[in-house]
């Protein structure tokens, strides 16, 4: 059985994709170029309108910061010291811009969007061949508003590069079963090497896995054995040469950083955090039910959408060998999102971002099961549900959003901008809803598929830049008030990475009766200390030498000079 019979028989599928998808190359630049605008517009605007959001983006903001200003390219630190539990690539990344810019929030969440902006274009080209250009545009689009994905994407942490290169991997690896140009094979494995470089050995193992329980699970249909099928598929992955192209890419660091740390790095990273992690041994333990309403709520809708196509999962499972690319490329995603929530769930160490990679194969069965739609012109189900929707939901939201906005303390401004935003939403519905019932279902689909992303291109940003202002920019006030007055300052049984990054140097971070001895005797007077309100919780009095000079949101400015 040569490669192009395990494709099967694709030609039907493929015609149908290449015909009744209109895949000219015109409507496929246009698609491109559409993608790539909504993605710009999506993840960039607005970057700037907030500042650090403690910890994660303050940690790699800062953390770049640090090592730009010490000239230090190799080691990562935090508040100016040693920090092994992330290996390099988001401190370079983060680190460039800074180097070609200037230091600053935006620049430290810039390279991240980018990301986000490269995986939905990314997404879009890789899953043509197998979808066709309409469903290859929804999942691009299903990506674009996943909210979970989107906010993530707009802060500085590791989450959405990772996606990225997964994804990369994932799907190059699966195109080259189906013959796709050795170029793939370079994507793939140089994709692997810069994760391995951004977040350690799991997730290159994480794809390995998933692409070998793709292959064990579909059985060949003909003459040839089934384990002479899977090594010559598992040879034309060429995996000794994708270990040594990822090693080119990632060992030079690690070599150079187990040497400047004599070994230190190896331990923390590969034996605390890693193993640590997967026993539950370090911090962030949940309960094993923890992804569900992360799931149900972060990848909301297309986390509720694909249970209308549970029936057809359980059937591609079932069948083991499918006859077009199209159903091949579903199953590996069921694969690929079944083995990585499951993964995530029994490991005790749970944050409701590591899920964040199986948003690409959720996208996937999105784009597919909307392309099915109007293959299958399912249009009185779809007519129904939107009419439902908007003289429903939509109401009830409307009512409901001045309570929301009062109990997050939104002006009145930011309520009208949010109403003004629901409207826009409403008149894309009202639009799906009327072509549905004039039979147009690629127009109506489409209309719900830009909806969605146009409500997260609004609403997260809003509900990013008012987290900001309820939770950290009062963190921001007190630290001005600190600089006025010239006074030292360190913090009380937290730490905070935007206080280094505001304050520009090391923060005394007091945990013990000794520390904070050293910390009132050093240095010229005042001497000021940051509280949380769940350390003053657990303090019940603070001690009656310290005086309450400010409180802002959960932050407690103390002078605390006998």
């Amino acid at each position: 059985m040569t490669s192009s019979t395990f494709q099967g028989s694709e030609s039907g599928g493929n015609a149908h994709a290449s015909t009744s998808h209109g895949g000219g190359t015109l409507r496929k630049w246009i698609q491109f170029l559409f993608i790539l605008v909504s993605a710009l517009v999506i993840f960039i605007p607005g970057l700037y309108h907030y500042g650090i959001i403690d910890p994660s983006d303050g940690l790699y903001a800062e953390g770049a910061r640090e090592m730009l200003e010490r000239s230090d390219w190799i080691t990562p630190s935090s508040n100016y010291k040693p920090f092994y539990e992330k290996p390099i690539l988001i401190y370079w990344m983060i680190m460039a811009f800074y180097q070609l810019f200037e230091v600053h929030e935006f620049y430290a969440r810039l390279p991240v969007a980018l990301c986000g902006v490269a995986s939905a274009v990314a997404l879009l080209i890789l899953v043509r061949p197998f979808l066709g250009a309409r469903a290859s545009m929804f999942s691009a689009l299903a990506l674009l508003s996943t909210p979970i994905f989107v906010t993530v994407g707009r802060v500085a942490i590791t989450d959405v590069p990772l996606t990225l290169f997964m994804m990369l991997g994932a799907l190059c690896l699966f195109s080259r079963c189906f013959g796709a140009h050795w170029i793939s094979l370079a994507v793939a494995y140089c994709s692997l090497g810069l994760a391995l470089l951004l977040k350690g050995p799991v997730p290159v193992a994480m794809v390995a896995i998933i692409l070998l329980i793709y292959l064990a699970w579909t059985r060949p249909k003909g003459t040839e054995a089934w384990h002479q099928w899977w090594w010559r598929k598992a040879l034309l992955l060429h995996p000794l040469l994708g270990t040594a192209v990822m090693l080119s890419i990632a060992a030079p660091w690690y070599i150079a950083e187990g040497i400047a740390t004599k070994g230190a790095f190896f331990q923390e990273f590969f034996i605390n955090q890693n193993f640590g992690r997967a026993m539950g041994t370090v911090n962030h333990q949940n309960p094993f039910w923890f992804y569900i309403p992360i799931y149900l709520g972060g990848f909301f809708p297309w986390s509720v959408v694909t249970l209308f196509s549970i029936r057809r999962y359980f059937s591609l499972v079932k069948q083991r060998w499918l006859p077009t690319r199209r159903a091949n490329l579903e199953l590996f995603s069921i694969i690929w999102l079944v083995f990585a929530l499951g993964i995530f769930t029994i490991l005790k160490t749970k944050l409701a971002t590591y899920i964040l990679p199986i948003a690409p194969p959720l996208a996937i069965l999105s784009g597919s099961l909307l392309d099915r739609v109007i293959r299958h012109r399912k249009s009185n189900l779809l007519s129904w549900a939107l009419l439902a929707f908007i003289l429903i939901v939509m109401p009830l939201l409307a009512i409901a959003a001045p309570a929301i906005c009062f109990k997050l303390a939104i002006d009145f401004s930011g309520l009208y901008m949010i109403v003004g935003f629901g409207f826009f939403i409403w008149c894309f519905l009202v639009i799906a809803t009327v072509a549905a019932f004039r039979k147009k279902l690629e127009a109506s689909i489409t209309a719900i598929a830009c909806a969605c992303a146009f409500a997260c291109g609004t609403f997260v940003p809003t509900a990013l830049q008012y987290h900001y202002i309820r939770s950290d920019r009062p963190l921001f006030e007190l630290l001005r008030r600190v600089v006025k007055d010239k006074a030292q300052v360190a913090l009380y049984m937290r730490d905070s990475p935007a206080v280094n990054f505001y304050l520009r140097r090391p923060i005394k971070e007091i945990k013990t009766l000794l520390d904070y001895k050293m910390y009132v005797e050093a240095g010229k007077k005042p001497h000021y200390l940051l509280v949380t309100s769940d350390v003053m919780e657990q303090m019940k009095e603070p001690p009656a030498m310290w005086t309450l000079l400010d409180k802002r949101s959960k932050w407690h400015l103390f002078e605390v000079d006998p």
